[in-house]
């Protein structure tokens, strides 16, 4: 399925605060539906690669943020996906049109979206090579992209994860550090990408991180 980012953050009023919005032409996407993008029919074949923009829409369910043993959860039980925020941390809408779970820090610039996707749709590649086509699609969407960096995170959970640092700037004046999380269940991919300014990032990596690794499954 193709599912479009769409306004992040407006931007923000205060003295030295920088707004990081997210590229509104991001696109979230099935490695079966990206090949014009990626250059992908000089690699695969055309029967492979069959865009599903047609696929029925999947309904995202709703959020809800609540207090489970002394800790911040978000939750939503029709996706059956949850997450452990900090205390400074609400849940919010409007980052994504289609994402599962939306949190943010406005205070701190910091932001956080889940996207679900069947990862029926994506069996003809592997964990690596469908997170490759996720941030390659984010980069390309960059107006200045300077790399991405791998992370130790092999894991969320029990389930099988990709992660990488990806830095560049979405316009002229806005730098941004996304983190980028691709984890694979038993038959969803999912995509947790937290992103904020590169001073704020390099102060709240490991918060970031630790939001991250609480992310699972639930019973719905």
């Amino acid at each position: 399925m193709l599912w479009v980012l769409v306004a992040i953050a407006s931007r923000m009023k205060r003295p030295q605060t920088i707004s990081v919005l997210l590229p509104l032409t991001l696109v979230l996407f099935g490695a079966v539906g990206c090949e014009n993008l990626l250059g992908w029919r000089d690699r695969t074949d055309d029967v492979t690669l069959r865009r599903v923009e047609d696929a029925p829409d999947r309904a995202v369910g709703v959020q809800s943020l609540d207090t489970v043993g002394g800790e911040q959860v978000l939750t939503n039980e029709e996706a059956g996906i949850a997450i452990t925020l900090p205390s400074s941390w609400t849940d919010t809408t409007g980052l994504h049109n289609s994402a599962e779970l939306q949190a943010v820090n406005s205070d701190r610039q910091l932001y956080l979206i889940v996207v679900a996707e069947d990862a029926t749709a994506l069996n003809r590649f592997g964990l690596r090579e469908n997170a490759s086509a996720y941030r390659e699609l984010l980069a390309d969407r960059m107006q200045s992209y300077e790399g991405e960096f791998p992370t130790d995170v092999a894991f969320v959970g029990n389930n099988f994860a990709n992660q990488y640092e990806i830095r560049g700037q979405v316009d002229e004046d806005t730098p941004v550090v996304y983190l980028h999380t691709t984890v694979l269940s038993e038959d969803t991919y999912y995509q947790v990408v937290a992103w904020t300014t590169p001073d704020q990032y390099e102060f709240y990596r490991s918060e970031l991180r630790t939001i991250v690794s609480s992310f699972r499954e639930i019973d719905s």
